[in-house]
């Protein structure tokens, strides 16, 4: 501790004078500290020159004067530091040179000017040990007692250092208070014990609604309706106890008014003297709700089945969406920065340059339906909307294109038009079937026709009831049969009995089945078991399988208790369907016995030609037929295919009336290949539908052949399948005379027969 120091006099003063002039000069604070602090440690030292620095804000290599004394008030100044002992000073610390300064520091010219003969100085130092300046002392003469000396500048220097830390630290938390107190960003510091608000600035204030003295008695979880306090607290603890330097997260604030908006925070918290959180706070309403709005739009776009395309005025595509993907068949990857014009068939590309001309001129097209290809060379119908793209200065920049698949409608429409193609064809049968029934009733029975008509088309249209109602497949055979019984049906259980186990069959076997039950029970009303009131009847059927055989089908009429079964003299149309058009439709065997006691009426056929589900027996549409040589006979043989029997059975009388022979009926595709395969014909009638098949493998083959054909279908000619373009064609109902002419003319069209031969 210094205990003397030299007087102007010369004489040592008491310590107690040093630190009483130190404390004179603490009485003045600020900018106005410095000049009296040189002043008195030039007197405390009877030294001639003293100044008080601060190292330059941006150049490290000088030093600026904040306070100057030499022998009197000086002016500030700024001065380089090499070669210097002020360099010494920032570089080493605290220096003294009692003499020869100016021997030692050469270059420093300031010392030859200032006639300096010693030195003592000191760095200022902030807290933390930073270099803030530095402390000089000079004379022109030698320092006597220079450890004394140094310590009291040293003295000086301390409280100079903590002089020159106060006002910057002032100076730049008064900066840094206006800097947030102006600041965009919401700025709150809140105590880490109450939690309360200390310090808000305007721009949070202003967007609250609150004053800062509403908001010092209102705590952070006031403001964030998400949060409970509980919640709050435990959410900032980890920053508290330090395991985190800060949190960042996103909230929700409420305004005075009730309003929210959304925020994104950056929380930190100063411990100790300070014990409090600082947040900075961003408004990010803005920037949320077009994000909301651009991911809402993303999402759309991402998740839309539709393609959704961007494009340059070049047809270069920009962005390629999943629904594009799925629609299309190629990636993104594979088609941004590809032409749009991959997708567009060799034959439309001129749409192209029309959408790009209309893009130019600004308008937009709606709904526009055309055709693409996809990856995979499948063409796609579709419905395109597109719309140009203008960039901020309102130019055409490219274009944006919805393509909707149309697709499944362009399916659907077909599927209509085939649907209505098919209503027409099965309308067209029915007036043929109704046509041959009023043939063959007025034919047989003149007398009742109208009885006997009406009677038969009530139970063709009960067939067609079950048939609709179980969609033209997997029809059941009692509900069926107790259709064509319904005239009948306080008798079902107690005269009429049906056994069997359930079975579902085609619908060519139930049109056949339905009507030669209505027959046989039209019959045995008239003449057999139903005619009196003690007659049965039992209608039973089953499915038997012998070892490794194909299963059989077998289903018996029997008649009882009625009067005595004469056989008839002749065969009438009932006859006709119970025997022939039964046995075609099933490929079958009808027994009729007229036995005394009763009618008994045994079917039989495999099982697989009438049961839903079974490979109908028969040649494969695709089989190979062995070609013989035509036929030598003189009479002409037709071959007739049609799935409906009775119409069959009725093409076949009208021609073979005509003096024609005839093949058939047959009612499959198999069946006709089969037939050719054992017998050639002359010509051939052909349905073109047969059921879920058509005959077109039998068209193929006749043309092959040689063989002409006639078409006949409830469909005109211009809407048949293009393998029977070639052919002649009669649209159902059919005329007996036209189908003889049309038969007649087409065999005249091929090489004459021999000598005697019919048509």
């Amino acid at each position: 501790m210094v205990q003397t120091t030299r007087s102007p006099d010369g004489e040592i003063q008491s310590f107690a004078s040093v630190q009483a002039k130190l404390a004179s000069c603490s009485k003045v604070v600020g900018e106005a500290f410095f000049p009296v602090m040189v002043e008195a440690l030039a007197e405390a030292l009877s030294v001639r020159s003293v100044f008080l620095s601060t190292l330059h804000p941006t150049d490290p290599s000088k030093a600026c004067t904040v306070a100057v004394w030499d022998n009197g008030p000086g002016e500030n100044f700024e001065y380089q530091l090499e070669h210097t002992p002020c360099a010494n000073i920032v570089e080493q610390g605290a220096c003294c040179f009692p003499d020869n300064i100016v021997d030692l520091f050469p270059q420093d010219h300031m010392l030859n000017e200032m006639g300096a003969k010693s030195y003592i100085g000191t760095p200022l130092r902030t807290s933390s040990g930073e270099i803030l300046g530095l402390l000089a002392v000079l004379d022109d003469k030698t320092i006597a007692y220079p450890e004394q000396a140094t310590e009291i500048v040293e003295l000086f220097s301390g409280r100079a250092a903590a002089e020159l830390e106060r006002l910057a630290t002032s100076s730049l938390n008064e900066r840094l208070g206006r800097i947030v107190e102006d600041s965009v960003s919401e700025v709150y510091v809140f105590g880490a014990d109450s939690y309360y608000f200390e310090l808000v600035n305007r721009g949070a204030r202003e967007n609250l609604g609150y004053s800062m003295e509403e908001l010092r008695h209102l705590t952070p979880w006031d403001l964030k309706p998400h949060y409970s306090k509980d919640e709050f607290i435990e959410f900032v603890t980890p920053l508290r106890n330090g395991d985190v330097p800060s949190l960042l997260f996103e909230a929700v604030h409420e305004r005075k008014d009730g309003s929210h908006y959304d925020v994104a925070v950056q929380l930190q918290f100063f411990p100790g003297v300070e014990n409090l959180f600082y947040a900075s706070i961003t408004d990010i309403t803005d920037a949320r709700r077009a994000e909301r709005a651009q991911a809402h739009l993303a999402a759309i776009v991402a998740s839309s089945n539709e393609a959704i395309i961007s494009k340059t005025l070049n047809s270069i595509i920009t962005s390629w969406n999943d629904g594009a993907e799925k629609i299309f068949g190629y990636p993104a990857e594979e088609m941004i920065g590809k032409s749009i014009r991959l997708l567009i068939p060799p034959e439309r590309q001129e749409e192209e340059d029309d959408i790009l001309a209309r893009m130019n001129r600004g308008e937009k097209i709606s709904n526009y339906e055309t055709v693409r290809v996809a990856r995979d060379g499948r063409r796609v119908d579709v419905a395109v909307n597109v719309s140009p793209i203008y960039d901020a200065a309102g130019n055409v920049v490219g274009a944006s294109k919805i393509a909707h698949d149309i697709s499944e409608r362009k399916r659907a429409e077909e599927r209509e038009r085939l649907l209505m193609g098919e209503v027409n064809h099965r309308a067209k049968n029915m007036l043929t079937l109704v046509q041959v029934i009023a043939r063959q009733t007025a034919a047989n029975d003149a007398m009742t026709f109208v009885q006997r008509f009406e009677e038969r088309i009530l139970a063709l249209s009960a067939s067609h009831d079950v048939l609709l109602n179980s969609g033209w497949q997997d029809i059941p055979l009692q509900e069926l049969v107790q259709s064509q019984l319904a005239h009948f049906r306080d008798t079902l259980g107690s005269r009429i009995k049906l056994m069997g186990p359930p079975l579902k069959i085609t619908a060519p076997a139930a049109q056949a089945i339905g009507m030669a039950v209505h027959e046989l029970a039209t019959n045995a009303a008239k003449y057999g078991a139903l005619s009196n009131d003690d007659g049965i009847i039992e209608i039973d059927w089953k499915i038997e399988q012998s070892g490794e055989a194909e299963p059989d089908f077998s289903m018996h009429w029997t008649e009882r208790g009625g009067p005595v079964v004469e056989k008839p003299t002749r065969n009438g149309f009932g006859s006709t369907v119970i025997d022939r058009l039964l046995a075609a439709s099933l490929e079958g065997e009808v027994d009729l016995e007229w036995e005394p006691a009763g009618l008994v009426c045994r079917i039989s056929c495999r099982a697989a030609k009438l049961l839903s589900g079974s490979a109908a027996a028969g040649r494969d549409s695709n089989a190979v037929i062995q070609l013989r040589k035509p036929r030598t006979e003189t009479t002409r043989r037709i071959l007739v295919v049609e799935d409906e029997i009775l119409i069959g059975l009725e093409i076949s009388e009208v021609l073979k009336d005509a003096g024609f022979d005839i093949l058939g009926p047959v009612t499959t595709v198999g069946g006709a290949l089969e037939q050719l395969e054992n017998e050639l014909c002359d010509a051939a009638v052909l349905d073109i539908n047969l059921g879920k098949e058509t005959s077109e493998p039998v068209a193929k083959l006749l043309s092959q052949m040689g063989t002409p054909y006639l078409s006949v279908s409830g469909r005109s000619a211009e809407d048949r399948p293009a393998a029977f373009s070639g052919s002649q064609h009669l649209a159902k109902p059919i005329q007996s005379a036209l189908l003889v002419k049309e038969v007649g003319e087409m065999l005249a069209a091929t090489a004459p027969p021999s000598a005697g031969q019919a048509h």
